[in-house]
């Protein structure tokens, strides 16, 4: 038996819904953001194509977006199963605490890689305003970053939910 006592949610909390779809909307706007950054590329000279591969920043911002895609995808069925029930699929001392350092590392990783593509595009994007293609390709750049920043602050909001679940639970 645990030496801790079993958490029991309030039964007119808004939290399990908030947790759902703060996770749906990070799932989402990763997946949006993967899509934009993967397809933007140009062709240069009609025999090589430029794509985020060729700088690092992006390819960063890729594998957090990868990561949070899987983590945040994780995630879903415990929040469904939490919505339909109001209690915890496992509720479990340890899961609360992986699901506590899994939202605030999966935050962190999205925020450094918002900062890392955001500053690589603007930087990039002034040396080639002369540069139609490039300019263009940049543009699409920001777009993929304005959704992983949305990603980002939804991850924020299930930070901060289970943060409220492991500190009623202590």
């Amino acid at each position: 038996m645990s030496q801790f006592p079993q958490y029991e949610e309030p039964k007119a909390s808004k939290l399990p819904l908030i947790t759902l779809v703060s996770r749906v909307v990070t799932l989402a706007s990763l997946v949006v953001s993967v899509v934009i950054l993967k397809t933007n590329n140009i062709k240069s000279g009609g025999y090589r194509t430029f794509t985020y591969k060729e700088i690092y920043s992006y390819k960063y911002a890729m594998f957090a977006m990868v990561i949070g895609f899987a983590y945040t995808l994780s995630q879903i069925p415990f929040a469904v199963y939490y919505l339909k029930t109001g209690k915890r699929l496992i509720n479990h001392h340890k899961l609360l605490q992986c699901d506590f350092y899994g939202d605030k590392l999966l935050s962190y990783l999205l925020a450094t890689a918002i900062g890392a593509a955001f500053g690589v595009t603007a930087d990039l994007k002034k040396t080639s305003d002369s540069i139609e293609k490039l300019d263009n390709y940049f543009q699409i750049a920001y777009i993929s970053v304005a959704f992983l920043l949305v990603g980002f602050l939804s991850s924020v909001v299930s930070s901060i939910a289970s943060s409220f679940a492991i500190s009623k639970r202590s």
